[in-house]
């Protein structure tokens, strides 16, 4: 079920999987990105959630100001609602820059203390069956934390 969408981002929420799906659509603004991102809150607030993907292959890059404000306001009050989920799948960007922003997010963020499993794949549909199996395989994963 479409749980919020905007012009740069869409979250669905998948009850029966107790999963989140986020895709973003391409550059953000800044107001659009942080909107976005407030509404990652509201969904794991709202619901029980135990999977999520981030789809990120039409995002663009994300602002440095932006990513600062993600890492030092966003991500503390990210961490203490996210406590039920178990595993979190982000498909990269196709484009070059999009993961050169999201490696240096990656870094703000300090995301090798994550509660949850966490990996990046180049293929969404290799990420959503990651998150759906019983028993993980790594064999397809590019990194992983947690």
């Amino acid at each position: 079920m479409l749980f919020y969408k905007s012009e740069f981002v869409e979250i669905y929420y998948y009850p029966e999987d107790k999963m989140v799906e986020t895709r973003w659509l391409g550059f953000a603004s800044s107001s659009g990105y942080r909107d976005g991102l407030e509404h990652y809150l509201e969904v794991a607030r709202k619901h029980e959630i135990k999977l999520w993907l981030g789809d990120y292959r039409l995002a663009r890059v994300v602002r440095m100001d932006d990513q600062e404000w993600a890492a030092k306001e966003w991500f503390p009050k990210f961490l203490p609602v996210a406590t039920g989920i178990e595993k979190m799948a982000r498909v990269q960007s196709d484009d070059v820059f999009s993961q050169m922003s999201s490696d240096s997010m990656k870094e703000k963020l300090d995301i090798s203390g994550l509660p949850f499993l966490f990996s990046e794949f180049k293929n969404y549909e290799n990420a959503r069956a990651w998150l759906l199996e019983v028993e993980s395989n790594t064999s397809e994963q590019t990194e992983m934390f947690g």
